[in-house]
């Protein structure tokens, strides 16, 4: 992959991230208890943003706890596979391609991989 591909699919998956994350970050989503870890996933996917790989542990919970910021739409793993690829995290692929190509996966999926897996 050349260096202007790898920047379009890293623009791809940072827009798609902002996108995202805001929906993520209101307070009345969550109730303003944040017991099942939505804010705490919003701000490890503006952390990812900002490159900050403090937010890796976060983003990896989405993955590893079962009811870490999941819900039924499973959006939650698009987001925290974006945060992981764009933080260059590849002990996360095969967390990542154990997701479902469903909803909003069916995007993100392919895109995390692509970003992680290129050589």
């Amino acid at each position: 992959m050349t260096a202007e591909e790898r920047q379009k699919l890293v623009e791809r998956a940072r827009a798609l991230l902002l996108e995202q994350v805001v929906h993520w970050e209101s307070p009345t989503r969550w109730g303003g208890d944040d017991a099942m870890g939505y804010g705490k996933l919003a701000a490890a996917a503006r952390q990812a943003l900002a490159g900050d790989t403090g937010a890796i542990a976060t983003l990896r919970r989405v993955f590893d706890e079962s009811f870490f910021a999941r819900t039924n739409s499973c959006h939650e793993y698009g987001l925290a596979s974006l945060g992981l690829a764009l933080l260059g995290d590849r002990e996360s692929v095969e967390r990542i391609r154990a997701v479902s190509p469903i909803n909003l996966n069916r995007t993100t999926k392919p895109l995390a991989l692509a970003l992680l897996e290129e050589d």
